[in-house]
């Protein structure tokens, strides 16, 4: 007679696999969704609040540094530069927005003249970028 005791064999289902699965979609989506960045530019935008614009392809954006240097197509032009890119680009796309992305610390004066930049070469929509205002500020 046999009287030993047989060993139940519990059965269980292996999650780590699954959770690995699911750890790499997380980090894939996050490093693959696409960010409105200025690599190389470094701004430091005002706080404000006003409405959110998606940038649709072809809009314009420009940079004004705290040193009052400004970027277009990430270089750095000077405002008769410009005035000459951005006339041709009204050429093509006479509806185009313009977004004007200056450092806090940019006087008040050069923004007011991209602007006018702007509107000399035919860009009439202009937007200016901001960051949220924190709430308890």
């Amino acid at each position: 007679m046999d009287f030993s005791i047989k060993k139940k064999h519990e059965l269980h289902i292996d999650v780590i696999n699954m959770v690995d699965v699911f750890l790499n979609l997380l980090i894939f989506f996050m490093l693959s969704t696409s960010f409105i960045s200025s690599p190389g530019i470094k701004i430091n935008l005002p706080h404000g609040k006003g409405d959110v614009i998606i940038k649709p392809k072809g809009d314009i954006r420009l940079y004004i540094d705290a040193k009052g240097a400004i970027f277009f197509d990430k270089k750095q032009v000077d405002i008769a530069e410009l005035k000459t890119a951005l006339e041709s680009a009204v050429k093509t796309a006479p509806d185009t927005l313009v977004i004007i992305a200056a450092d806090k610390d940019v006087l008040h004066g050069r923004v007011v003249q991209v602007m006018e930049a702007a509107r000399s070469a035919g860009l009439h929509k202009l937007a200016i970028a901001t960051t949220e205002q924190d709430v308890g500020k």
